[in-house]
């Protein structure tokens, strides 16, 4: 039995001399290191205990799909209501919505100002196209049998003028040429089976008859649309090279290699994403 602690240390007050037996008492009192404590012994222990949830029943919550489900997301997101996914939107700054380009923030659609100028260009091309056309009627008006070929040319630009300007519009959003089935057959033309391809025969004959009616050769044109050797027969080292992207009009820079009086090789910095026109002449 133990004794209480006022007793305690009323033995061990000044001038108090502890006997052998209050010694024993004191001992007594508290439990030894060596002593264990009995759980029974642990006041309010099996009371504890009681309140315990079974190991089953922690388990089934662990492995049930629909615990919290009105405060947590499911994985497949299936307890979600309509404000959630509207909230959750909002917070990761999902927009479905077009934007237009603002300051460093790139947007995906263009703006009127870009759309403008987009038509613009395309107008200066289609008038650039009916002046050439004019210029085709003239010459043909000749009556020169060596031109039947280019007049197939000029019939199918009026017969294709619905395929022309959906040809303009594909430009206008970015999509190449050279993935375009060709509509017509052009089997004495050679192998060819995409617009762009036409499209170069065309620029190129249109050239060699301007080139035909000039009295003398100062200047040569061609359209490339890489890294090329272009043979120019200027019978010269001294011209100027001016070159643009026939889309965005843009000048474009390039390096001249001259390999002799009459050929050249073109580099540019970079594949063009568009036809360039080449215009050398002679200084």
């Amino acid at each position: 039995m133990s004794t209480p602690l006022n007793i305690i240390f009323s033995w061990f007050e000044k001038g108090d001399v502890p006997t052998e037996s209050q010694f024993q008492q004191v001992f007594s009192s508290f439990r030894h290191l060596d002593e264990k404590i009995k759980m029974d012994e642990v006041m309010g222990l099996n009371e504890t205990f009681q309140k315990k949830l079974p190991t089953t029943t922690f388990t089934n919550h662990l492995e049930d799909e629909n615990a919290h489900d009105l405060v947590l997301a499911k994985l497949n997101a299936s307890n979600l209501t309509a404000a959630n996914v509207e909230e959750w939107k909002e917070k990761l700054k999902i927009k479905l919505a077009a934007t237009i380009d603002d300051d460093e923030d790139t947007g995906n659609v263009y703006t009127k100002e870009q759309i403008v100028e987009i038509v613009n260009i395309l107008q200066a091309k289609d008038d650039e196209m009916l002046e050439h056309i004019a210029k085709i009627n003239k010459i043909l008006d000749s009556n020169d049998v060596d031109l039947d070929e280019l007049q197939k040319i000029v019939d199918y630009i009026k017969e294709n003028r619905k395929q022309i300007e959906w040809l303009k519009e594909s430009i206008a959003r970015n999509i190449s040429d050279d993935k375009i089935n060709l509509a017509g057959i052009y089997s004495n033309w050679g192998a060819i089976t995409y617009q762009n391809q036409f499209n170069d025969l065309v620029y190129n004959k249109i050239k060699n008859i301007e080139d035909a009616a000039s009295p003398e050769k100062n200047k040569y044109e061609e359209r490339v649309r890489g890294d090329s050797m272009i043979r120019h027969d200027l019978d010269t080292l001294s011209f100027v090279i001016d070159a643009y992207d026939t889309v965005t009009m843009f000048t474009v820079p390039l390096k001249v290699r001259r390999i002799d009086t009459n050929n050249i090789e073109v580099l540019f910095d970079s594949l063009p994403p568009n036809i360039i026109q080449l215009t050398i002449k002679k200084i």
